[in-house]
């Protein structure tokens, strides 16, 4: 596969992963040990993942970048506009709605932010998910949780913004022809492993 296509990609994502992980490490989230370990070789492991998964690598290029800060996410605001220009606030309360995409947004924050992130508000929140009224922002989850996964932003050049796992799974919400690119990606994936 070739893979210069993804050249300019691959490097946006390595700077993004060092400073994203440079931040995590500097909160005392994570050691340094750790972080050294997640940096060494970061650009190989890619290009090895890619080579068997370029389904997800396209998927990873659809989603829209942007840097706000000295972090780089992903703006869930501009990625509902594709689907909704007139109310994409809309799309992003929608996806909060739903049960299963608060248990997604709960495990990021298990990886990455398990000191500081609240499960048990988080929990309560899931649970409200059964009551048909309920409505969510990203910043009642942000402010409820301490979140760090999805970050909301006021005024020019605000919006909605999250890491890419997140916004990932936002993506193939929006677009089903996207998730079944996921799927399609995942069995191609299985396949080959099953051929060696």
């Amino acid at each position: 596969m070739d893979l210069e296509k993804y050249k300019s990609a691959i490097e946006e994502y390595v700077d993004s992963y060092k400073k994203t992980w440079t931040k995590l490490q500097q909160q005392g989230v994570i050691t340094k040990d750790i972080l050294n370990y997640k940096l060494e070789n970061l650009k190989k492991e890619i290009e090895h993942f890619l080579e068997f998964n370029e389904p997800y690598g396209q998927l990873l290029l659809d989603v829209n970048h942007i840097e706000i800060k000295d972090l780089e996410l992903y703006s869930l605001t501009e990625i509902a506009k594709q689907k909704n220009l007139t109310n994409p606030s809309y799309e992003i309360q929608s996806w909060l709605r739903d049960r299963k995409t608060l248990e997604i947004l709960m495990l990021w924050e298990k990886e990455h932010n398990q000191n500081y992130f609240n499960f048990e508000k988080a929990a309560i929140l899931i649970e409200k998910t059964k009551e048909p009224s309920f409505t969510l922002t990203a910043k009642t989850w942000i402010s409820e949780t301490k979140a760090v996964g999805i970050i909301s932003k006021q005024g020019k050049g605000g919006g909605t913004f999250a890491h890419h796992e997140i916004a990932i799974d936002f993506i193939t919400r929006l677009f089903p022809e996207k998730r079944y690119e996921l799927s399609k990606m995942i069995i191609n994936r299985s396949l080959q492993l099953k051929s060696k």
